[in-house]
């Protein structure tokens, strides 16, 4: 940058002379204006980067999109975003690497992803990047989305007709009737064509006319200059007052006041980690974060820091900064957290570099997460096989929930998307319903990263497991009551439109069966076309049931959600309700001790079911989803199932007796035969010792 520009752009506020008189020292040549933004880009200059880009925008010169991967997070807040439209290059693709690689806030990244729709549909012919839609389904998903935001994702879903996006959107406003969600569409499509329709303006219409501190982010702006009366003594020394001394040099000084008492914006640019504290940190900006120097951070800032950088997607500064600061005993369990973002990330040369970093590589197997093991080992198709052989090996030996979660995650997280779908989905009948829960979800968005509908079959087993759960609190709860009415009745809504669905996608096949077969029509004969437009109107009506089916998947999930949250508070309430109970008055649990270790894994032949006298009238004593839950075990069992015999564990007093859980507060007693399965008694949990007793 040549010195009159740098003085200049230092000293300048951000308005419009400013900007007109930097697009007069601009340089001529292209190739070096263009070297000027990449270096205002890489010193994370934001003032520098804002006036340039209007400046060059303003004289209608070529400033090329690739620009954008750094310097999109450096635009002061999301009505920017149409100015980046003037950009030279394929401006959707370096949207979303600015998107993946330095995370943006939710408001502008929603704007990001609209405008790149926008700019694919003239530029592109409608086709869109592969990863925007399974982005804007991600970030719908965000718990926490202002209204612009919103707008911006509601209008994308309507201008791609992303049913599965709209379906998102949709979920939340679930108590909204059809004549409010058309009332909150049109509000988001003024939102989103309103930021639409200001690509149109000029660059310089988006500047004032006057000095403004608009690239001023967080915080409340303290004096510069400390408040002097202006006929007091000027404390320059000078002896004069202080109008007739420094007063018009320190109101310069005044606007270019920053949040910290007696330093300008300048000033605290120069010392930014001298004057760090935790609430200014977490208010920094990722382009102010990547160039702070970590060795001179406050000690106590030091982690808040890096997990900071890794919010932002950051982390080739977060591996540098533990490469300056060295292995410390006390540092593993932040070494472990940014470890675990960057592998959701999938940002594998800082997983290596971290790597390097762990001082012990035999204990480093052990701690490294699954999921970054498999990242590192995909270029090696060998280690992988190898990698994922022993994954799978370690999750049946140890048998555990959290190593049966941890490999269905580290799958969904890595290359292996699918494949993570379905091992997660033979892990949800068999883990406990908190992590349960935690692997639907990833699922869920796992589908949207694939593109795939929110349907997965898995959800009838999960809501099965709900149903089981809800005995837990006798029906106590009015909200409990209401969840699980709510969730029944949309499952029933999934249920009739796939039934109408699977109905006329028969009919269409059926009547386009009939036109093949149909013999062609005389050379004579006007065309028969009479069956043409009913096939039309059923394909239309088809996609439209496509479209509402995903709507309601999405609703089932997010209502399901709402269920096993308050599943969660009611659970938890009652575990500190147990807690004031003296300790004596609890009968201690012997039932672990009355069994049998888990046998190995066997190969069971299909047996059938021989129930005992008066098991039908036993079984209408208990809840109905108990019963139901029992019986579908049953048919498990002697169908040879492998996973309903996980947990079926044998007596010690009576070793030809075996026990499996139903829910969390029932037993199922059975015996095993060369051709058949003996049910022998269905017991409540409590009723366990003094069962035992009488089976011989």
């Amino acid at each position: 940058m040549k010195p009159e520009l740098r003085q200049f752009i230092e000293q300048a506020r951000f308005y419009k002379a400013a900007v007109l008189r930097v697009a007069e020292l601009l340089p001529v040549d292209d190739a070096a204006l263009d070297e000027l933004m990449a270096e205002t880009v890489q010193a994370g200059d934001q003032k520098a980067f804002m006036l340039i880009i209007v400046a060059v925008l303003s004289r209608e010169r070529r400033v090329d999109a690739r620009h954008l991967v750094r310097g999109a997070v450096m635009l002061p807040g999301y009505a920017w975003f149409p100015l980046i439209t003037r950009f030279h290059g394929d401006l959707a693709e370096h949207l979303m690497a600015a998107i993946e690689q330095t995370q943006l806030y939710p408001t502008p990244e929603a704007a990001a992803l609209l405008l790149a729709a926008a700019w694919c549909q003239e530029h592109r012919e409608g086709k869109l990047p592969e990863h925007l839609i399974p982005r804007a389904r991600m970030l719908a998903r965000h718990p926490k989305l202002q209204a612009e935001a919103r707008g911006c994702l509601i209008t994308l879903a309507l201008q791609t007709k992303d049913s599965g996006l709209l379906a998102l959107t949709k979920t939340w406003y679930l108590d909204a009737s059809p004549e409010k969600w058309q009332s909150l569409q049109e509000t988001a499509l003024r939102v989103g064509n309103g930021l639409l329709e200001h690509r149109r303006q000029a660059p310089l219409d988006f500047v004032y006319d006057k000095p403004t501190n608009i690239l001023t982010s967080g915080g409340t702006l303290r004096r510069a200059v400390a408040k002097i009366g202006r006929n007091e003594p000027c404390p320059c020394g000078s002896g004069k007052k202080y109008k007739q001394c420094c007063l018009e040099k320190d109101q310069e000084r005044l606007h270019h006041s920053s949040e910290v008492a007696g330093l300008t914006t300048e000033e605290l640019a120069d010392q930014p980690e001298t004057q760090l504290t935790l609430e200014r940190l977490n208010r920094t900006d990722p382009f102010v974060l990547e160039h702070l120097d970590f060795e001179k951070i406050p000690a106590e800032l030091v982690e808040p820091y890096v997990l900071r950088l890794c919010g932002f997607n950051l982390f080739d500064r977060a591996a540098a900064a533990f490469e300056k600061l060295f292995w410390l005993e006390d540092r593993e369990t932040l070494w472990m957290d940014v470890m675990f973002y960057a592998t959701r990330a999938g940002h594998k040369a800082s997983i290596r570099r971290l790597v390097k970093l762990y001082p012990d590589p035999v204990k480093l197997q052990d701690e490294i997460y699954a999921e970054a093991a498999l990242l590192l080992a995909e270029d090696n198709p060998a280690e992988l096989i190898k990698l994922l052989d022993e994954c799978a090996d370690s999750a049946l030996q140890k048998n555990t929930p959290d190593e049966l979660q941890g490999i269905s995650l580290a799958l969904m997280f890595s290359r292996f998307r699918a494949l993570g779908i379905l091992v997660g989905r033979g892990a949800i009948p068999i883990l406990p319903q908190r992590e349960a829960g935690r692997v639907f979800d990833t699922i869920l968005k796992t589908r949207d990263k694939l593109n795939l509908s929110p349907d997965d079959p898995i959800a009838d087993v999960l809501d099965q497991r709900f149903a089981e759960q809800e005995d837990d609190h006798k029906q106590e709860s009015a909200e409990l009551r209401k969840a699980r009415q709510n969730l029944d009745a949309k499952a029933q809504e999934v249920q009739q439109l796939k039934e109408s669905l699977a109905h006329m996608q028969k009919e269409i096949a059926r009547r386009e069966r009939k036109q093949l077969l149909a013999p062609p029509p005389a050379k004579t004969a006007t065309p028969v076309v009479a069956d043409e437009l009913p096939l039309k109107e059923m394909r239309r009506k088809v996609d439209g049931l496509k479209s509402a089916l995903k709507e309601r998947h999405h609703e089932r999930n997010d209502l399901r959600r709402d269920l096993h949250q308050v599943l969660t508070r009611l659970e938890t309430l009652q575990q500190n309700a147990a807690a004031v109970v003296p300790a004596e008055a609890e009968a201690p649990d012997r039932e672990d001790e009355s069994l049998l270790p888990q046998n190995a894994v066997e190969v069971h032949p299909v047996r059938l079911i021989e129930f005992p006298k008066g098991f039908q009238a036993a079984l209408a004593a208990f809840p109905r989803h108990v019963a139901r839950a029992a019986m579908i075990m049953i048919g498990r069992l002697a169908a040879g199932e492998p996973a309903a015999f996980v947990g079926a564990l044998r007596l010690k007093q009576v070793p030809n007796v075996m026990r499996q859980r139903i829910g969390s507060d029932y037993r199922l007693f059975f015996r095993l035969h060369a051709d058949h399965l003996q049910v022998i008694d269905l017991i409540n949990r409590k009723d366990f010792d003094r069962r035992l007793k009488t089976l011989g």
